[in-house]
């Protein structure tokens, strides 16, 4: 396989004064065996999303391989060196600049290193290359939109260990969103549709998407009893019963320990009353 790269770069060397960073560019290469990169120092964070095939990127001064549904991060001042070993590596890269870039990515708990975030979104990757291939101050904004769309999909990879939920996981998700009003919708419910143990259910469930399915149907319910509380002329016991809730004192007390309110005082912020 011959090396194959295309790249896309910004038109102007520093991102616009009025935003919080930019993308320098965005790149996809399916390199051969035995490519080697220039080595440099960077001034820019530079990330790397593996599509497919291994390669070795040195980061701190180590070799770290990069396999497939994983991402590496370098920061600025870093020295920046790749090379493909024995296979095909085929990934997507692109680089950000800017005065608070830094700040940004630290904010999503990145650093350098190598992560398992799943599968590289290629759909996101086209966007980019619209946006940054853009020279007019919109594109400028777009990028950075699609970069928080990466980097939410980095995170949830990340918090997924690089799964998507599959198998019971998908269908207790499934079922959970198709009868989350159901008062007797809990764990023990799901599992026992599952022909699972609860026990394994909520094991498998929080390696999967980072949270229990107990705490999930409670959000769930949460989002929903907010949005009556916000657009609706339900009473409040109405509320605590369409969303699954049996005795509304619960209801009131679960969003008094979240949010430090009550119903009333939730609703009485849109100007409705109760």
């Amino acid at each position: 396989m011959k090396t194959r790269s295309i790249s896309m770069h910004r038109s102007t060397a520093k991102p616009a004064a009025n935003l919080p960073f930019g993308v320098q560019g965005v790149g996809h290469y399916r390199l051969g065996p035995a490519f080697k990169s220039n080595v440099f120092i960077t001034n820019f964070i530079q990330i790397f999303w593996c599509v497919s095939g291994r390669g070795t990127i040195i980061l701190n001064g180590s070799e770290r391989v990069l396999r497939k549904n994983q991402a590496a991060i370098y920061f600025p001042r870093m020295e920046h060196r790749y090379f493909s070993t024995d296979s095909e590596w085929e990934f997507y890269w692109w680089t950000l600049d800017g005065d608070l870039a830094e700040i940004w990515i630290s904010a999503f708990g990145l650093n350098a290193g190598i992560y398992n975030t799943g599968p590289a979104p290629a759909n996101l990757f086209r966007h980019l290359f619209k946006t940054v291939g853009n020279p007019a101050p919109e594109g400028e904004c777009h990028g950075i939109t699609v970069t928080f769309q990466l980097l939410e999909r980095m995170w949830l990879g990340i918090l997924r260990g690089g799964r998507k939920p599959v198998g019971e996981v998908q269908v207790a998700v499934e079922n959970i969103h198709a009868g989350w009003n159901n008062p007797k919708l809990s764990v023990k419910s799901l599992a026992y549709a599952l022909k699972i143990h609860r026990s394994s259910l909520s094991r498998r469930f929080r390696e999967s998407l980072g949270i229990s399915p107990s705490e999930y149907i409670t959000r769930l319910r949460i989002q929903h009893a907010m949005a009556l509380l916000h657009g609706s002329r339900k009473t409040i016991a109405e509320i605590a019963e369409s969303c699954g809730w049996i005795d509304q004192h619960y209801f009131a007390r679960l969003l008094k320990k979240r949010f430090g309110i009550s119903p009333s005082c939730a609703r009485s912020s849109t100007g409705q009353s109760s």
